[in-house]
């Protein structure tokens, strides 16, 4: 269950407006839009399409997914924010979108504990650490002490400012003791093209996009932001073995725009679970990396709070903003 402070932080995010019951016994009568706010291949994307294949089984509709990217997911979110709450439209929040951004943007064009309907925590999945082959490191103390030495700043690439790499980089380089220039760009594809290129020395990225890279051996993953070693790279340390209590992950949640009716968000919250909690989703999840959660509302609501305190504190102390 939410603490009374989850509940009074996003008021509404339980928040949905009564319907009738034969509305939702009939709903979907259409095809789905489901919004995306990064790149067609990142891991939002890739995890987000493998939710909706199975999901259209459930609902017994067409859902089409739309890729938004920029503004590391704002203008997707700002998009589904403005839409009208009929049960069309859906989209895929990030960690950041719900937990972070609120702290790191001058002006959101939304606000994420009023202007959604939450319906269900979806995914999570580690980040790796990563250098390109050039850089010579093999591990996360290494790495501290090569980034100190260098005489001008080597270059972190991020998928995007405010993402949970970004800040699991921010955090990284606080507990090193080091610096970089970070580069910030619109989504992991780019980003992971000049990290493999050698335009960018190091990249914390989600083990979706992260893992192909890694073992085509274009990079070279030094540690996991996991409290404990990844099956899908054993041999790589966690990052708490050098640095204790050090530990990050990226999520994933369904939202709907605020006020849609309670009928079609249980309905919805229902069929997430039941597709998160498949073996055959399990299973795809974790071949790239991702655990399938399938959470209830008041399970995502309590996850955001705690997280929006963590990151926000993180954001102060680095004085991270993003005009």
């Amino acid at each position: 269950m939410p603490t009374r402070r989850a509940l009074i932080a996003f008021p509404a995010a339980l928040t949905a407006t009564a319907s009738s019951s034969g509305r939702a016994a009939s709903w979907p009568e259409r095809p789905l839009r489901w919004i995306v706010g990064f790149p067609a291949g990142g891991a939002p994307d890739l995890l987000t399409r493998i939710l909706a294949q199975r999901l259209e089984p459930e609902l017994g509709q067409p859902v089409v997914v739309e890729n938004r990217p920029g503004a590391a997911g704002n203008l997707a979110a700002a998009a589904l924010a403005r839409i009208a709450p009929d049960g069309t439209t859906f989209g895929t929040l990030f960690a950041a979108t719900l937990a972070v951004n609120r702290h790191v943007y001058r002006n959101l064009p939304f606000d994420p504990r009023r202007d959604f309907t939450l319906i269900s925590e979806f995914a999570r999945f580690p980040s790796a650490v990563m250098v390109n082959p050039s850089v010579p490191v093999a591990s996360i103390a290494e790495l501290g002490a090569w980034m100190r030495a260098q005489g001008a700043p080597p270059i972190c690439a991020t998928p995007g400012a405010g993402v949970i790499p970004h800040l699991a980089t921010e955090m990284l380089l606080r507990r090193l003791g080091a610096r970089c220039e970070l580069v910030h760009y619109r989504g992991n594809p780019d980003a992971l093209r000049d990290l493999a290129a050698g335009r960018a020395q190091v990249m914390v990225d989600a083990f979706p996009t992260a893992l192909p890279l890694v073992q085509d051996g274009r990079a070279r993953a030094i540690a996991v932001t996991s409290a404990r070693r990844s099956p899908l790279m054993p041999a790589v340390p966690a990052v708490a073995e050098t640095l204790p209590g050090f530990e990050t992950a990226s999520w994933l949640a369904v939202g709907a725009p605020a006020g849609l009716p309670e009928a079609i968000a249980a309905r919805m919250g229902a069929a997430v679970m039941a597709a998160a909690r498949d073996p055959d989703t399990a299973r795809r999840f974790a071949a790239l990396g991702a655990e399938a959660i399938g959470s209830t509302r008041e399970e995502l609501v309590a996850r955001i709070a705690s997280e929006d305190e963590r990151w926000g504190e993180l954001v102060r102390a680095a004085g991270i903003t993003v005009e």
